[in-house]
């Protein structure tokens, strides 16, 4: 927990807190539940001073003039002792509401990862369900300085941009990505379950053994959330993030429910800073997913999935075949070439 949370929230309770500084505060509230059961704690704390103080004022004399306070007792916030009955019965109070805060809150936490590895488990039967058109919209693109760019750009060629591609799924192992240049070519990327293979707009189709190996074109791969393989996605969401969800209002009798995830990488964790997914509670179907700021390449992206159509593709669909002339020349990449 960073101390300077802690000074903000001490700050925000004393009405000290600036503008700037209570966005700053909210962020980080919204990041750390950890944080926001402190700030529960040391609030309650803060109303009971509050209290007792009061009650203090109350029972002591109006001090005279001669009796004002010098400016170092000023700066003092606790009240005077009271009589001992009363601390008592006010620590006692205390102690008592802390404690049944703290088992409230531990029930709320283990309720809600209960609810969220049950959400998280309806997606995953309902990811297994069909084949997915998904569209890939880039939202935002934070790109790191000109010497992480010209270094990336050395050993890699720039791949082509993401924005309104279209990501056909089926299971957990074939996919196919349809890229465009600006002229409108397709870059066509996939696998079939056994062989990854690559459709470039000039030159041969690249194959591989490697069933992933052209999943390195999809943000995510590096962390274990691939776009490709949503499924993996969810298991990496519930071993590294801490998740919410967020249920809308019920509507009509036999309507499906709306429902929020929210994801948010825990302290020491890789991927994506956080993870939205909406979806219905009922089946646990998606129908979108937002990551913000996913790596890719050597840029931040904040990348949003929309379910376009569930459909039934034909088998030869994920096999590069589908996607290129008969005479094209066909490469491994398993096999150095001359």
């Amino acid at each position: 927990m960073n101390p300077s949370d802690l000074d903000l929230i001490h700050r925000y309770l004393d009405g000290e807190i600036t503008e700037a500084q209570m966005l700053q505060l909210e962020q980080s509230l919204a990041g750390s539940i950890e944080l926001r059961q402190e700030f529960v704690r040391i609030s309650i704390i803060d109303e009971k001073l509050n209290e007792q103080l009061s009650k203090t004022a109350l029972c002591d004399p109006t001090p005279t003039p001669t009796q004002s306070p010098t400016p170092s007792q000023a700066e003092i916030r606790l009240p005077a002792a009271p009589s001992a009955a009363v601390s008592w019965s006010s620590i006692m109070a205390m102690l008592a509401s802390l404690a049944l805060l703290l088992i409230a809150l531990l029930i709320g936490s283990n309720r809600n990862q209960l609810s969220a590895s049950q959400e998280l488990q309806k997606m995953r039967k309902s990811l297994a369900l069909g084949d997915r058109l998904y569209r890939v919209d880039v939202e935002q693109a934070v790109l790191p300085n000109k010497k992480q760019i010209e270094q990336h750009d050395e050993r890699r060629p720039p791949k082509p941009s993401l924005e309104g591609a279209k990501l056909y799924v089926r299971g957990t192992d074939e996919f196919v990505l349809m890229r465009f240049l600006q002229d409108g070519t397709p870059f066509v990327t996939g696998s079939d379950g056994q062989v990854g293979w690559a459709i470039a707009p000039n030159g041969p189709v690249r194959v591989s053994q490697d069933k992933q190996r052209f999943n390195r074109d999809l943000p995510g791969h590096e962390h274990s959330i691939p776009l490709s393989n949503l499924s993996q996605g969810l298991t990496q969401i519930q071993k590294a993030y801490h998740v919410q969800i967020i249920l809308s209002s019920p509507g009509d009798a036999g309507d499906e429910q709306d429902a929020v995830l929210v994801a948010t990488k825990k302290r020491g964790q890789r991927g994506p800073s956080r993870i939205e997914i909406q979806y219905a509670s009922n089946s646990g179907r998606i129908a979108q997913m937002r990551f913000i700021e996913m790596p890719y390449g050597p840029e931040r992206l904040t990348v949003r999935l929309t379910l376009i159509d569930e459909l039934t593709l034909p088998e030869s669909f994920f096999h590069h075949s589908d996607h290129h002339s008969s005479n094209q020349q066909v490469v491994s990449d398993d096999i150095p070439q001359p």
